[in-house]
């Protein structure tokens, strides 16, 4: 009976330990197994891939000085090409004016004409010895016209002011409620002008007066004349001979990069024409990027990492952001010569897009949890936290509880969450389907 017993009480203890066992297995097998991970507070980083092309904000336009009027220059050759950095005094381009040898000869003539009807005059007349009341008059008549001169400057000037600024002139003057000081001031230059003019008549018709020969008069008129004529034959003879000697070779003002070139071999130059554009004295390069299909903003001081072709890259960081004429938003990266040439010259950068990555990182912590641990779409998002529980065996349990968040962004594998979790576990990548409640396992380490 006691050898019965004892066989009994074996059986049972392994019937028990059996149970255990499968009990246990059973478990195993029937829970869900997950990966916890522990939500983390930090800023959210992401690089953003850019395009940029480079640009020089400020420019300078090159004009052939010393052209007026209807006089034109030939451009003979283009010694730049677009990108290429110039130094002060090197050749733009070499032109030649247009007509120039007709041109200088027909001043030539004038000139010439000029001084032998001025000596002739002098030679007839020279014998002609003038009173004190003829030089009071000829001081007077020389008064007279440089007074009237100066009065039709300032009458053109206050026409061209009140135009521009709208305002319709009655009786030459300006109307009464006008307060516009430039305006104002024009009127003051114009009766100041009146009164100069007014004040040289009556000197001139007390001249008058003295009994002047008609002989006088007609000497000083023509003298006059002809060395008016005489003296603008010179200043015109001199001023195409600077251009024409300008003209040959167009030199840079100073160090800087060729932005633009608007002419060629053939074309004609007038005054107003742009030939070349260069970047402006001591002005930098810029690496222009568009940002306008960015979601996040790029804020300056952003580090910058561009290369070109995959080749050499250049650390560098944002310096400026704006508007384009077009009301596309972009960000500017400024660049030294060293950094242009290191990138593959100005020429390059100009005609093509270079990549860029901009390392941008958010301005505040928030809490970090990989996407695939973010469940739901669009407003309806919520994640599984773990609680630790003892079940009726006193054995501690896994269960997870549902919590709603709200997801500010995703950067490829990491999600940026609102809610502050704390340290709190959260369950994703199970193996089968979970829910609120659910009692969950780690997988085997």
């Amino acid at each position: 009976m006691k050898k019965f017993a004892i066989k009994g009480l074996v059986a049972l203890a392994v019937v028990v330990a059996l149970c255990m066992f499968f009990s246990g297995t059973i478990k195993t097998i029937s829970t869900a197994k997950v990966k916890l991970v522990t939500a983390k507070s930090g800023k959210l980083e992401e690089q953003i891939k850019l395009k940029g092309t480079l640009v020089f904000p400020e420019t300078e336009d090159i004009v052939l000085t010393g052209l007026t009027g209807e006089r034109t220059v030939t451009v003979k050759r283009v010694r730049v090409a677009k990108g290429r950095l110039v130094e002060k005094g090197d050749v733009l381009f070499e032109a030649e004016v247009a007509g120039y040898d007709s041109a200088m000869e027909t001043l030539q003539k004038e000139c010439d004409d000029a001084q032998k009807q001025l000596l002739d005059l002098e030679r007839k007349n020279g014998e002609l010895r003038l009173k004190r009341t003829e030089e009071i008059w000829i001081e007077a008549y020389d008064a007279l016209a440089e007074a009237r001169a100066a009065q039709l400057t300032a009458r053109t000037a206050l026409e061209v002011a009140a135009r521009m600024a709208g305002v319709s002139l009655e009786d030459g003057r300006l109307p009464e409620d006008v307060g516009d000081e430039e305006l104002l001031a024009a009127q003051e230059a114009l009766d100041a002008a009146k009164a100069g003019v007014e004040s040289a008549e009556t000197r001139f018709s007390s001249a008058n007066r003295l009994g002047i020969s008609e002989d006088v008069v007609t000497y000083v008129t023509t003298s006059r004349e002809l060395e008016q004529k005489l003296e603008k034959a010179q200043e015109d003879i001199a001023e195409l001979t600077v251009l024409g000697e300008t003209a040959k070779n167009v030199l840079a003002p100073h160090d800087g990069y060729i932005v633009e070139i608007n002419v060629k071999a053939g074309d004609t130059l007038g005054a107003q024409t742009v030939a070349i554009v260069m970047s402006a004295e001591d002005a930098k390069g810029v690496m222009r990027a568009d940002t306008s299909e960015l979601t996040r903003k790029i804020d300056t001081g952003t580090q910058v990492s561009i290369s070109r072709d995959g080749g050499k890259s250049v650390a560098k960081k944002t310096t400026d952001s704006g508007t384009s004429e077009e009301g596309k938003p972009y960000v500017d990266v400024e660049l030294s010569d060293k950094d242009i040439k290191s990138l593959g010259g100005a020429a390059s950068l100009m005609s093509a897009q270079v990549d860029m990555v901009a390392s941008y990182r958010a301005g505040s912590s928030t809490t970090l949890l990989p996407v695939s641990a973010v469940r739901g779409t669009g407003e309806s998002r919520y994640v599984y936290v773990v609680n630790e529980e003892r079940n009726a065996l006193g054995e501690q349990t896994l269960k997870i509880s549902k919590l709603d968040v709200h997801v500010l962004a995703e950067v490829g594998s990491t999600a940026s969450i609102e809610e502050d979790l704390g340290r709190q576990r959260v369950a994703y990548m199970e193996d089968r389907a979970i829910s609120e409640g659910s009692e969950v396992m780690v997988y085997a380490q």
